[in-house]
Formats: structure tokens, C-alpha cells, sequence
């Protein structure tokens, strides 16, 4: 019993670290090994384009896969499928109930690392980016 909660919680550590990773590592470092792969940074910005939207699906398949294995490691029941909740408002569902069971952690840990990502962006963007404008001819 033992073993399985140890295993479950460095699943649970890799899926919260695999979220920052995702949201924050992948966009930063293909941006960054893509300024030095290029020589034009026009090509630089088209290679991330390409490669972090790719790089991102990935890692987040491989989280997907962890956090099944998390649940059934963990003994989580697995949640029924509910249609979304713009379909409910338009009263599919109608039933008052709410989603049942808890949220799951790779919920939690994909909204927590999305929200921390746009908070430091803001932050960069607005504090510490240079915005040079061109002087007019």
C-alpha cells in the first residue's frame, strides 16, 4: 500500500511539473533555441510557430497518459463524460446537478500553470520588454 501512494505521488509531482513545463518551458525554450538554430528572425519566429504549438500537444498527450495512470494508481473513480457547459445551458441537461466527483489534479494543475504563464508574460510584457517604435522618416 505503501509503494502505491509513493508511485502515486510522484506521478502527482511529474503531472504539476509537466504543467509548468508545458505552459512555460516549452514556449521558452523553443523560442530561445530557435533564435539560435536561425540566422533571419523572421524564419526564428516562423520555427516557433511551428515547433511550440507541436512541442505542447505533445507533452500534453504525455501528461494525459500520466494522470490515467495517476487515477487509477490513486483509485480515483473515473468521471462520466458530460457534454460541455455551453451545450447544458441550451438545455441538454437540465437535471440541476452539477459535474460529479472532484476535479481532477491535471485539471487543476493545467488551469494553475495557464493563469501563472499569462500573469508572467503580462508582467514581462509590460515591465521588462524593450518596445522600441521606429522614428517616423
Amino acid at each position: 500500500m505503501a509503494a502505491r501512494r509513493t508511485r502515486a505521488f510522484w506521478l502527482a509531482a511529474l503531472i504539476v511539473i509537466g504543467g509548468a513545463l508545458l505552459w512555460i518551458g516549452v514556449p521558452v525554450g523553443v523560442s530561445w533555441l530557435a533564435a539560435r538554430v536561425t540566422s533571419d528572425s523572421v524564419r526564428g519566429v516562423l520555427l516557433a510557430l511551428l515547433a511550440i504549438p507541436a512541442t505542447m500537444a505533445t507533452l500534453g498527450w504525455a501528461l494525459f497518459r500520466l494522470n490515467a495512470r495517476y487515477e487509477a494508481l490513486s483509485g480515483s473513480e473515473p468521471q462520466r463524460r458530460s457534454p460541455p457547459a455551453w451545450r447544458r445551458s441550451l438545455g441538454e441537461d437540465r437535471s440541476g446537478g452539477s459535474r460529479a466527483g472532484r476535479p481532477r489534479l491535471i485539471d487543476i494543475s493545467m488551469t494553475a500553470w495557464a493563469i501563472t504563464a499569462l500573469v508572467l508574460f503580462l508582467v514581462w510584457f509590460f515591465g521588462f520588454a524593450d518596445m522600441r517604435l521606429s522614428p517616423l522618416p
